[in-house]
């Protein structure tokens, strides 16, 4: 009895799984022939130009608008039913839609399209609004077809290629050959039977190396499979996959050699076809995959832009109120001085002043937006800033709210600053309490949240434990549309003059510029939620001074010496006239390089005032820095505008220096200046 060795067998290769990826839906990649939008409950479909020369209609008609009907009479009569069917279950379920078929184009032609769009329902669940866009496959739709040609070729090819099967015994003559011989050599199997391949292979050369294979072969006792080019008998070239294996007896002893070829010339043909055909494709979706992103990035410069816009028109239009009450009251005061009336100055320099400080609190508001503003990080209970506020938010929002206070978070230290805490609760509350309309209920509540990286978490922040404070209100509420603007600076729904629609954008900012995040959550007619989660961790934080010492409890002091560094001429001239209207002797540099040229004199500095963000290559803190390896005990007062997150609290500030933030009062200035050179006079 004989048996076969193990062989491996040849597969054929299968093509690789159609993947082409679809442009996303009203981005304007190239592909984009056209957009509709159906009032369903009018029938009523109105397009652009490029809709109608794609379904081959009147533009005018188009633009007007059209029955449902007369556009379906464009689409092939073939995939009416099929575009039906799915037109229908986008507008049962709502949402998205997407369906390939084919229309009538403008030069009567069909082309394949891809439509695109959404279903909206109201809220019975009946389908009202169904806008779309349409997008040219017609190359696609040809790629992919080539590619199923070739694909059945290869599949023909494979299943036509007739098998050779044979035997040989240890010395290489042909024990048995079945009919596909033939193909190879042009004989019927009996002329093979008995003879080695040197006797009937016309090739000498290529008989013997099979040979010395078959021979291999049975000396290892392994299957081997491999690639050979054959000459045919009408001088033609294949190639030829074979699969050899020893012949066993029943004892296991080696007894010749069994083998199988088949032609996979074509095959070959068909995969070099296909390489070409599935790079072709890659190029392609290539470039749409190029083309999306591009016009991405252009629907985000827009979305950008558009968000500028918004934002310079609104701070114009509040610093003009703010700067026409400023500029009005200096002209009011120039002219009574001139008429040498001096009675009413007081009150527009008041007016002048008022205006002056709301200009600085939107500062405050759109840094903190920004999330560029001066914070004082410390270490502060949650639960007792809440508590010693709740008698505040009671007075504010008025004894027709019901307030509810739950405090049940099992840790409540965060490191924050607590008058940003404040403000930020205090601004929600108010904006409870608008939403109420007069009556209703506020809840504040915390609690711990463990944060993953995900959907609720965002991609900037670190997974961890996270203290939530929750206000609540069961007030107007917001549709989605509101929702989607709710943190954008200058947007408010409130009537005009009264809201800046900075509230929730400044809790945005100071959250965020907290290591925390905001969500908001809001359903029309049935409340508001937002929640503010900031990472609950343990630091030791030295907070920068606090200078709250009046103006009046500091006398004048005389023989001090201090330096002032600032670039904006206006702002030196002013902290120069206050301090030496208090008897300070006064040093003015207008940049860093100049102002530690200074200092690392022998020229006696007192205490130095200098602004941080100074033009050239040494900034405010950087010159402090580099004086106080001279002079390790000076003073410093530190102004800014506006900072990054370093500047205070991480590092700490150094001894004996504090920061005064932009734009500050003649008192505070002076307190600040009176508190700093008393501590550099005590022992």
């Amino acid at each position: 009895m004989l048996k076969a060795g193990s062989a491996t067998q040849s597969q054929a290769s299968s093509f690789p799984t159609d993947a082409s990826e679809r442009l996303q839906l009203a981005l304007d990649a190239g592909a984009i022939i056209g957009t509709w939008v159906w009032d369903i409950p009018g029938d009523c479909v109105t397009a652009d130009e490029r809709f109608s020369r794609s379904f081959g209609l009147s533009a005018e008609r188009c633009r007007d608008g059209i029955p449902i009907a007369e556009a379906f009479s464009s689409i092939h009569p073939d995939d009416i039913e099929r575009v039906s069917l799915s037109i229908q279950q986008s507008m049962a379920r709502g949402g998205a839609y997407r369906c390939e078929y084919r229309v009538r184009h403008e030069d009567g032609g069909y082309r394949w399209v891809e439509a695109n769009g959404r279903a909206e329902l109201n809220e019975a669940g009946q389908a009202v609004r169904f806008p779309g866009v349409l997008m040219d496959i017609e190359s696609r739709r040809a790629a992919e077809a080539e590619r199923d040609r070739v694909s059945a070729l290869l599949r023909t090819f494979t299943a036509a290629v007739p098998g050779v099967i044979y035997a040989k015994d240890l010395e290489g003559r042909m024990l048995v050959a079945n009919h596909g011989t033939t193909q190879l050599i042009g004989k019927p199997p009996a002329y093979y039977l008995g003879k080695t391949d040197l006797e009937f292979l016309e090739d000498k050369a290529q008989a013997r190396q099979i040979m010395a294979t078959d021979q291999s072969i049975m000396r290892s006792g392994k299957a081997v499979q491999i690639e050979e080019r054959v000459d045919m008998p009408d001088g033609s070239a294949t190639l030829w996959l074979s699969a050899k294996a020893p012949l066993f007896d029943d004892a296991g002893k080696v007894i010749g050699l069994i083998g199988s070829s088949i032609d996979v010339t074509a095959r070959k043909d068909a995969e070099t076809a296909l390489v070409e055909l599935n790079r072709t494709l890659e190029a392609r979706i290539a470039e749409a995959v190029a083309e999306r992103e591009a016009a991405q990035a252009a629907l985000r410069q827009s979305q950008k832009m558009e968000a500028i816009g918004q934002l310079t028109g609104g701070i114009a239009h509040d610093f003009n109120n703010l700067l026409a009450g400023i500029t009005g009251s200096l002209d009011l005061i120039k002219l009574r001085l001139n008429q040498g009336r001096t009675a009413d100055v007081e009150r527009y320099v008041s007016v002048a002043y008022g205006a002056a400080q709301r200009a600085a609190a939107l500062t405050h508001r759109l840094l903190a937006f920004s999330r560029r503003q001066t914070l004082l990080p410390v270490q502060t209970d949650v639960h007792v800033l809440i508590a010693e506020m709740e008698e505040l938010i009671r007075r504010t929002v008025g004894p027709s709210i019901e307030l509810n206070v739950n405090l049940s978070a099992a840790l409540s230290t965060c490191l924050v600053d607590p008058a940003q805490v404040e403000n930020s609760l205090l601004n929600l509350c108010i904006n409870a309490r608008d939403a109420a309309s007069g009556s209703g209920k506020i809840s504040i509540r915390t609690f711990n949240q463990t944060l993953e990286q995900g959907p609720e978490l965002d991609a900037e922040l670190a997974p961890g434990e996270y203290l939530t404070i929750c206000v609540a209100d069961d007030g107007s509420g917001m549709n989605a549309e509101t929702l989607s603007k709710a943190f954008e600076p200058f947007f408010t729904t409130k009537p005009v003059g009264a809201g800046t629609g900075l509230g929730l954008s400044m809790v945005y900012g100071f959250v965020k510029q907290s290591g925390g995040q905001v969500k908001i959550r809001s359903q029309e007619g049935k409340g508001t939620q937002v929640y503010l989660q900031l990472p609950y961790r343990e630091a030791d934080v030295e907070r920068p001074a606090q200078l709250e010492t009046p103006l009046e409890a500091h006398g004048m002091w005389t023989g001090e010496t201090v330096l002032v560094v600032d670039d904006e001429p206006s702002v030196r001239m002013f902290v120069t006239e206050a301090l030496g209207s208090q008897g300070y002797r006064i040093i003015e540099a207008a940049d860093g390089v100049a102002g530690l040229q200074i200092l690392q004199s022998d020229t006696p500095v007192d205490l130095l005032v200098t602004d941080i963000g100074l033009p050239g290559a040494i900034d405010g803190r950087q010159m402090a820095q580099a004086a106080r390896e001279s002079r390790p005990d000076l003073p410093v007062l530190l102004m800014t505008g506006y900072t990054d997150p370093a500047v205070v609290g991480n590092p700490p500030l150094a001894p004996a220096t504090a920061v005064l933030t932009k734009p500050f009062a003649l008192d505070t200035l002076i307190s600040s200046v009176s508190q700093l050179s008393g501590k550099a006079r005590r022992p």
